[in-house]
């Protein structure tokens, strides 16, 4: 059961719901279907189609916030992050351990556009059955393999090489938390539910 955080001092600077769910990796599905969480997701208040409540982007939140929700993830859920800290707190994408199969960036050559907790855009996967990218075929580049799927580190694979852990994190940790993930194509990203992407955690949301 997700224990929530302590309430946050009334003095300190608000924010509304949606936007504190966001932070926390727990949307709902009015949330999605919101043009804020469209907002969010692009990190966007200039050409937003919905103006934040809060007047601030998402990585400006996540600056304000992000400390708090982390520690509050991190006691829940170690050896993993949410969404938000892939996004602006990261230092790089995961890295790739095996597997075969190109991503549509890689085979322009260009760099890997990863999205998804630090793995690859699911829809930007170079499918056998995709014909529209001729040049591609053609190359002779491996494309994606459904029997030998591409595979990368874990979320804790990741921190434990970059020396992220927060202190007495790995201890709380199982061996398996350091399996390799398979990556996964899809062909419906937006929308999605992040629990069709690899290493998603489902969790409650803190009181602020």
């Amino acid at each position: 059961m997700t224990k929530p955080r302590p309430r946050r001092d009334r003095t300190e600077p608000e924010i509304d719901e949606q936007s504190w769910r966001f932070l926390c990796d727990a949307v709902t599905e009015e949330d999605r279907a919101s043009w804020l969480h469209i907002t969010l997701e692009f990190n966007d208040d200039v050409l937003a189609v919905a103006p934040p409540p809060t007047g601030k982007t998402t990585s400006e939140l996540w600056a304000q916030f992000g400390a708090d929700v982390l520690a509050w993830w991190i006691s829940e859920n170690p050896g993993t992050r949410p969404w938000c800290w892939w996004q602006f707190s990261a230092p790089e994408p995961r890295h790739r351990v095996g597997g075969t199969g190109m991503t549509k960036r890689e085979s322009c050559r260009g760099d890997v556009y990863a999205p998804d907790y630090g793995l690859p855009d699911s829809e930007n996967w170079m499918m056998p059955e995709d014909k529209r990218w001729v040049p591609h075929r053609d190359s002779g580049l491996p494309a994606y393999d459904r029997l030998d799927p591409p595979r990368y580190e874990s979320q804790a694979s990741y921190l434990k090489r970059l020396a992220l852990f927060e202190p007495g994190e790995e201890k709380r940790l199982k061996q398996d938390a350091f399996d390799p993930v398979k990556a996964f194509p899809s062909l419906h990203h937006h929308g999605r539910r992040r629990h069709a992407r690899p290493d998603w955690v489902p969790m409650g949301v803190p009181e602020r």
